[in-house]
């Protein structure tokens, strides 16, 4: 048996936590210029098409992103047909999802009115479902090295793009800025994938492990969708009920404490993907990946939590006085929660590995429908704090049911490989 190559998952985690890390600084880059550039009302629609977008790119992925790193390291022969045939299924749901949005109107608070300027929407809704795939696709490939350069390259773009498009279309620029990198990205990076990465990986990698049949497929993806979903309405809806409830302005406030919080969320998704691809490639390695996976990320996520909660107000006040004022509360409490979802990741990645993921969303549907019941609660009289409250109490909830299973399958891990 090869040595199991714990180098390897700390250079892709690496790679990964550099794009994590290098988008979400330019990124708060971005916001801060948009901040001083545009109204608080434009920066909360802007925001909330943005969410809208991702959103729907999200569910259109049809949890294929998982399947990438998992299965691609042992794809072996299949890797091109696997990869042709998911981009096929996830563009048809794409379309089929933004034509369906805009036609029930769910977009009437922030899209115009214009009937080209939704048609652009629903082909953004394509090209970001296409954009985040690609990433998926080079970390299961072992290509990670090209994803900070490609979502650095894009998030530089799209800065520089900003201050342009605001001057020429002052009400969607902010829109505008953030997809037009996209496309050339797409054509690049798969020009890339399937001219040269895809025939070296059919050459080099001969897949040790049988892929799931049709029938398993989709049962690890409908697992998969139904945490997705489960997800999505703790993440990128919240955008669109505070929108709703308190206003763009408030939208606002909450968007951008949410996406600093979250940035820590991008660590343990980095470290979670290099452990997943990594044990997927040699499971004889499993000790060592897990426990790297573990040290890596609590020294990581620690300072991390601890500085961001001492400097949020500083941080915020980068994007103008009244985010700091309204959004410090809101951005601590988000990140006093990252110690239960880096349990949840943790737990999730081994659920992959061992291809059971089915009750996992169940339990997950449960912790999601207290926070929603809170937050719907709340909102009304505490404003984007009840975010925060809400976050708080689902993280309890979640660490309860998750952590004695996850310490029972990391003993289980360690002592089953060293045996």
């Amino acid at each position: 048996m090869r040595l199991p190559r714990v180098g390897r998952l700390l250079q892709n985690a690496f790679a990964l936590m550099v794009s994590g890390v290098g988008s979400a600084v330019i990124g708060i880059v971005f916001w801060a210029a948009a901040a001083h550039l545009a109204p608080a009302a434009t920066v909360g629609r802007m925001s909330a098409e943005i969410a809208a977008v991702t959103l729907l790119a999200v569910l259109a992925q049809l949890s294929f992103g998982s399947i990438f790193e998992r299965f691609l390291p042992v794809a072996g022969d299949q890797t091109r047909a696997l990869v042709k045939r998911a981009y096929a299924m996830c563009l048809s749901a794409a379309l089929v999802l933004a034509i369906s949005y805009v036609s029930l109107g769910l977009g009437h608070s922030f899209l115009p009115a214009s009937f080209w300027w939704r048609a652009v929407f629903v082909i953004s809704v394509m090209l970001w479902t296409i954009f985040a795939l690609q990433d998926a696709v080079l970390i299961g490939l072992r290509a990670t090295r090209w994803v900070p350069v490609e979502n650095i390259f894009y998030s530089l773009t799209k800065l520089a793009l900003l201050p342009l498009l605001i001057l020429m279309t002052a009400r969607q620029g902010i829109f505008v800025a953030w997809m037009i990198p996209v496309v050339f990205i797409i054509v690049v990076v798969n020009w890339y994938l399937f001219k040269k990465r895809i025939p070296k990986h059919e050459v080099v990698n001969v897949s040790e492990e049988k892929l799931p049949s049709i029938r398993e497929l989709i049962t690890l993806t409908g697992a998969q969708y139904a945490t997705l979903l489960v997800n999505v309405l703790t993440t990128s809806i919240v955008t669109l009920i505070v929108i709703d409830r308190l206003g763009a302005v408030a939208g606002a406030h909450y968007y951008i404490s949410a996406q600093l919080a979250g940035g820590s969320g991008l660590v343990v998704a980095s470290i979670m993907s290099s452990f997943i691809v990594e044990a997927s490639s040699e499971p004889g390695g499993m000790h060592h990946f897990a426990r790297v996976a573990l040290w890596t990320s609590v020294s990581l996520l620690g300072p991390i939590v601890v500085i961001g909660v001492i400097i949020a107000p500083q941080i915020l006040d980068v994007f103008g006085g009244s985010y700091a004022a309204q959004g410090t509360t809101l951005m601590r409490m988000l990140l006093l929660t990252v110690p239960a979802s880096f349990v949840v990741s943790f737990f999730t990645a081994f659920s992959w590995l061992d291809k059971r993921v089915w009750w996992f969303a169940v339990r997950q549907l449960a912790s999601a429908a207290v926070f929603f019941s809170l937050l719907l609660t709340m909102i009304g009289r505490f404003g984007i704090v009840s975010i925060g409250v809400a976050s708080l109490i689902e993280s309890g909830v979640e660490a309860f049911f998750f952590l004695p299973m996850l310490i029972r399958r990391y003993r289980l891990a360690v002592r089953s490989t060293v045996l």
